[in-house]
């Protein structure tokens, strides 16, 4: 379980670095571009030392993000070239995946010199964070049934070829 919740967290920190950063222009709009989770998180105080910690390292974001767009680019040419090469496939696929590591770190490095830094109540909102929600809920039995928008009527009583009775 916590292997699966550390992997869950590395894969948040990757789709924040990659969306936070497709950006030049960070200050502006950031939750809009940030992760939705983090954009609840983090105080204004916060984001801004976040939006300044990654202007920082923008020399090193921009050519992985360039890395990244060239590697998928090759990596969809070679595929629909007709001809498919897997380990061609694979070495853009690593190329891909080395550059959106490089920009997790760096985002990591970023989050983790935030000032002010993330208090405990944000630090167990972000360790309970999984699967695209809050999770409030260790197990699915334990959630909330979702509310009924549009009740059904009940089923029309059948023949014994399974055909509806009509009246």
């Amino acid at each position: 379980m916590k292997k699966l919740q550390y992997l869950l967290l590395s894969v948040l920190l990757t789709i924040a670095a990659a969306s936070c950063y497709g950006q030049a222009n960070h200050s502006v709009g950031l939750e809009a571009r940030m992760f939705p989770m983090l954009a609840r998180l983090l105080t204004d105080g916060q984001r801004l030392s976040l939006v300044r910690n990654m202007d920082s390292q923008r020399d090193q974001i921009q050519p992985l993000q360039e890395r990244i767009r060239s590697s998928r680019a090759a990596l969809l040419n070679q595929i629909v070239s007709g001809k498919f090469d897997e380990k061609l496939a694979r070495q853009y696929a690593a190329q891909s995946a080395g550059a959106e590591a490089e920009l997790t770190v760096i985002f990591a490095r970023a989050l983790s010199q935030m000032q002010p830094p993330l208090s405990a109540q944000q630090l167990g909102q972000l360790k309970s964070y999984q699967s695209g929600h809050f999770a409030g809920f260790r197990d699915e039995a334990e959630a909330p049934a979702p509310e009924v928008h549009l009740k059904m009527p009940p089923p029309l009583p059948t023949d014994t070829n399974g055909l509806p009775i009509v009246n």
